[in-house]
């Protein structure tokens, strides 16, 4: 009888031995799990950046800014800068004035006279009159963008007047298409290498950028490659245009191999002054 109590107790002693380190297990793989959230949840925290110069906590929107962001309306520069007629033409002034109106209409009557179709836009940036082009072509020679896009293409009445009025010398000389980059583009002067503080040309709508020259027998002349060359066909464009009276001397990378190394820039010859109108 008291060898059989004895084995009821040393069974149940040995029962509960084995069950203790099950609890004991359990309490541990709870605490290790509730450690390690806290953890990574403390190492997920990441530190505020703070500014280089001030020491301070940058606002939220500098702090996830990843690069330069581009606008989606074209850049302006300042009203300082839009009120001044540095390298505008001669007699332009903002608004309008009834001088530069009236050279606009004789404009279209030209345009009308060499059988040019045209229709005129709504106006944007500084252009006096802008005008649409549908063929863009003048003077028989095609001009399309060199990056495939189809326009509408905005110019002033001033620039397709020359263009057309060109057309035919370039025609001459074996041209058959233009490639241009830009014509209408709100932004600065920038001539070797510098960006001056007025406003371009372009943002009149009287000027534009060609990287290359296709002749008659389908030959691409570009100018990034085949200017330093020596490419005659080039060559002999430029001097068609500076000899004309109807365009500023042309920008290439001869006079402007910094800023100008891939496009000939060439810019109407507008002149808004007018006797007849006050």
């Amino acid at each position: 009888m008291v060898r059989a109590v004895l084995v009821l107790v040393l069974v149940a002693g040995v029962t509960r031995a084995e069950a203790a380190p099950t609890s004991t297990k359990s309490k541990v793989t709870k605490k290790s799990a509730k450690t390690t959230k806290t953890t990574k949840a403390k190492v997920s925290k990441k530190s505020p950046k703070l500014d280089d110069k001030t020491g301070k906590k940058l606002a939220k929107s500098k702090r996830h800014k990843k690069g330069k962001t581009v606008a989606r309306i074209p850049w302006k520069p300042s009203r300082n800068t839009l009120s001044r007629n540095d390298n505008m033409p001669h007699g332009f002034s903002w608004p309008p004035t009834r001088a530069m109106l009236a050279a606009e209409v004789e404009c279209e009557s030209k345009l009308d006279r060499a059988n040019v179709v045209w229709e005129r836009v709504e106006r944007e940036g500084r252009i006096v009159n802008a005008i649409l082009v549908p063929s863009m072509t003048f003077g028989g020679v095609k001009y399309s963008n060199m990056w495939g896009s189809k326009g509408p293409h905005k110019v002033d009445c001033q620039l397709a007047l020359a263009l057309e009025t060109i057309g035919p010398e370039l025609f001459a000389l074996g041209v058959r298409e233009v490639k241009f980059g830009s014509i209408y583009r709100w932004s600065h002067v920038r001539s070797h290498g510098q960006t001056r503080p007025i406003l371009s040309r372009h943002g009149l709508g009287i000027a534009m950028d060609i990287g290359s020259f296709i002749d008659e027998s389908g030959r691409s002349a570009v100018v990034k490659k085949d200017y330093t060359s020596g490419d005659e066909l080039l060559l002999g464009i430029e001097q068609v245009i500076n000899a004309n009276g109807n365009f500023r001397i042309v920008l290439t990378p001869k006079n402007d191999p910094i800023s100008h190394h891939d496009h000939f820039h060439i810019e109407a010859k507008a002149d808004y002054t007018s006797p007849d109108v006050p």
